[in-house]
């Protein structure tokens, strides 16, 4: 992969990410000013390939963490887990943990 397309795939990944907090702010935001709950809290697991090295599950866990309404909380010892605390679960679980695999997981694979 030569440069220009490293720079851009970050460009973009950096765009998503950008959204995707802002998004999250606004959604804690408007429950703080708004009276009713809209939390669904739980845990979940979110898969990861054999074999990612150490930087990138670094930056996969930071990178959920940083997002509001979520928190990496533990790595499994064969390094293949990830339990993650999730605010606004979705109503199916498996949607959140799909969006979580590809726009997190899936992306800093891409990142090269």
């Amino acid at each position: 992969m030569n440069l220009p397309s490293k720079l851009a795939g970050w460009a973009r990944f950096s765009g998503f990410y950008l959204t995707e907090v802002i998004k999250s702010n606004l959604q804690i935001a408007w429950d703080v000013l708004t009276p009713t709950d809209h939390t669904r809290q739980g845990l979940i697991r979110l898969d990861l390939p054999a074999g990612l090295g150490d930087g990138r599950i670094l930056l996969i866990s930071n990178l959920i963490t940083m997002t509001p309404g979520t928190l990496s909380l533990e790595l499994s010892e064969d390094r293949r887990t990830l339990l993650l605390h999730i605010l606004y679960l979705e109503e199916c679980v498996e949607n959140t943990r799909n969006h979580l695999q590809q726009n997190y997981v899936e992306r800093v694979l891409q990142l090269g």
